[in-house]
């Protein structure tokens, strides 16, 4: 089916609240999907991947430790979209020390959104890279990818976040026209939104929530 990107973001976000996210997450979830999904890449179908791993489970459990050197949680791999959030806060970490450094990250493109905010917000040029994966970031929001080999990771390590000089004029240029949206993803999405629902009660129809009563008489 088709959707629009304000139609994608609403899912999206609601989604990611009914997985866990606090609101705040989830409203950068939901802006996430949105920049991918205008970019050419289906961000739908990435955070629904993302959600299915963090379902359950506690924030202190998906979110890095910031205090070494590289980000990471020990015994487990990071969101990447608590560890973009973070990247984004900390973004003058990266002016300071040329870098950032992150442990083991699951659906690290959901990561791409965040760094490309982060060069526009420092106006540098950045790249985002893991084995096999390399983008680069201009401070115009432009995004190029350099090698793609493992581009579509699901579970990488040893990502790293550098400042640049420039952005290359080579390579594959983020764009596209947004990816119909998947039967089951959205489903599976609108079943993780339908959380964040409040069930009708008997009190609130009589209260004057909804039809009530009076569509009987």
């Amino acid at each position: 089916m088709n959707a629009s990107l304000n139609e994608i973001e609403s899912l999206c976000k609601k989604a990611a609240r009914g997985a866990g996210l606090s609101w705040g997450l989830a409203e950068e979830a939901g802006r996430a999907a949105r920049w991918l999904s205008g970019n050419g890449l289906d961000g739908p179908a990435l955070l629904a991947a993302q959600l299915r791993l963090d379902d359950g489970r506690a924030y202190s459990q998906l979110a890095p430790d910031i205090g070494s050197e590289c980000w990471e949680r020990v015994g487990s791999s990071m969101c990447p979209l608590i560890c973009g959030v973070a990247l984004s806060d900390y973004g003058y970490l990266i002016r300071e020390n040329g870098r950032i450094l992150l442990g083991k990250v699951t659906c690290p493109q959901l990561l791409l959104p965040f760094v490309s905010a982060t060069a526009t917000q420092l106006g540098i040029a950045l790249q985002l890279s893991w084995r096999g994966c390399i983008l680069e970031f201009s401070p115009g929001a432009e995004g190029v990818l350099i090698q793609a080999d493992t581009f579509a990771s699901t579970h990488v390590e040893g990502v790293s976040c550098v400042c640049i000089k420039a952005a290359s004029e080579t390579g594959q240029a983020l764009s596209g026209s947004i990816a119909p949206l998947a039967t089951g993803v959205h489903d599976y999405l609108d079943s993780l939104a339908a959380r964040t629902y409040v069930p009708a009660s008997q009190a609130s129809r009589l209260s004057g929530a909804g039809a009530g009563l009076s569509d009987n008489l």
